[in-house]
């Protein structure tokens, strides 16, 4: 199932427990960038595919929309894709609905005058 194609964001719905349920097709770009297998993925747990997520902030800021139903937003470097995102998670109960978008270019543009 292909939710929110008409956005620019990159849009991912996750069930109670954390696994991929849908995406758009700007985050499917995003994980094949990172090495990801986009239909591979829906079933499957975020902490499977990331685990290098566990024990962070962004596993925290997740668990808070899962377990808490509370909305959060955060930013994040992924060393696998060499990006920034910015993220903003949403209760979907059961459930959770990410909307990001890359900002690397923000990140690494200099300081304007």
């Amino acid at each position: 199932m292909v939710i929110l194609d008409g956005i620019d964001d990159g849009v991912v719905k996750l069930d109670g427990q954390a696994n991929f349920v849908a995406m758009n097709q700007v985050a499917a770009n995003v994980y094949r960038r990172a090495g990801f297998d986009p239909q591979t993925m829906l079933g499957r747990s975020t902490w499977e595919l990331f685990p290098e997520l566990k024990e962070t902030f962004v596993e925290r800021e997740l668990r808070q929309v899962l377990e808490d139903h509370v909305q959060v937003a955060y930013e994040f470097y992924y060393p696998k894709d060499q990006h920034w995102y910015e993220t903003k998670g949403y209760p979907a109960l059961p459930g959770a609905i990410l909307v990001f978008r890359d900002i690397t270019a923000n990140k690494t543009a200099p300081p304007s005058s």
